[in-house]
């Protein structure tokens, strides 16, 4: 038994993550040597309340603005319903490193309701549109983008390019709409793209949308009549 020993492979001692919560930077000790782990991100998982009845999990995310303030929390664009704590952990661990820098996680608990006829009503409340007396009324407006250009997002290493004479329209309801070319069909474009990059950075310039006769045929019937006027 002594010589089977002698033999026997050393085991090597692994520690748990240290500073977990005291520190951005999470780091394993093997062999008495700390050794750092890259892209380290924590995520917070909310306390279970004991009185109330758990249907799921959800996984939520929030990132910096411009100015480096944070947005509100908000559910992960999957909308997926976890049924145990550790699924919605492992989901927020594959998820993480296809994003960068900015971006903060968390696991929230699901409750169910246990009185349906005050959830049946704020479902029908939710499903209930109610129309606003005095909507915000946008002028009209369009621009062409001068040259070809892109758009370059650092926190999500994104870029979007544009040909030269694409046009952005402004509707009356702020949405805005894009197209390219005569043999492009129109599309929703980002409003906040339009007016802090495009517009802010010179990259586009405002034109008479009267005058862009050849997008005229591409218009949707609502600002097809109101150029008619």
């Amino acid at each position: 038994m002594k010589l089977f020993n002698l033999f026997k492979k050393k085991t090597t001692i692994v520690e748990p993550v240290k500073n977990h919560f005291k520190s951005d930077v999470m780091t394993y000790t093997i062999n008495n040597k700390e050794y750092a782990i890259a892209d380290s991100q924590l995520i917070k998982i909310q306390a279970v309340a004991d009185d109330v009845n758990l249907y799921g999990w959800s996984l939520e995310v929030r990132w910096k603005d411009n100015k480096g303030e944070w947005y509100s929390w908000m559910t992960y664009w999957n909308h997926r319903i976890y049924t145990s704590r550790s699924s919605a952990l492992d989901a927020a661990t594959k998820i993480y490193p296809s994003y960068h820098n900015g971006y903060e996680w968390r696991i929230v608990p699901i409750y169910k309701m246990t009185e349906p006829e005050y959830r049946d009503y704020k479902i029908d409340q939710l499903l209930s549109s109610t129309p606003n007396k005095n909507p915000k009324i946008y002028e009209i407006k369009a621009w062409k983008a001068k040259e070809d250009c892109e758009i370059f997002y650092e926190r999500t290493k994104n870029t979007f390019k544009y040909k030269k004479g694409t046009l952005f329209i402004q509707m009356e309801d702020g949405n805005v709409r894009s197209i390219k070319d005569q043999t492009s069909g129109m599309n929703y474009h980002d409003r906040y793209q339009l007016f802090n990059n495009l517009i802010v950075e010179n990259l586009v310039e405002e034109v008479n949308i009267k005058n862009e006769k050849w997008v005229h045929p591409h218009l949707c019937k609502e600002l097809k009549k109101k150029i008619k006027k």
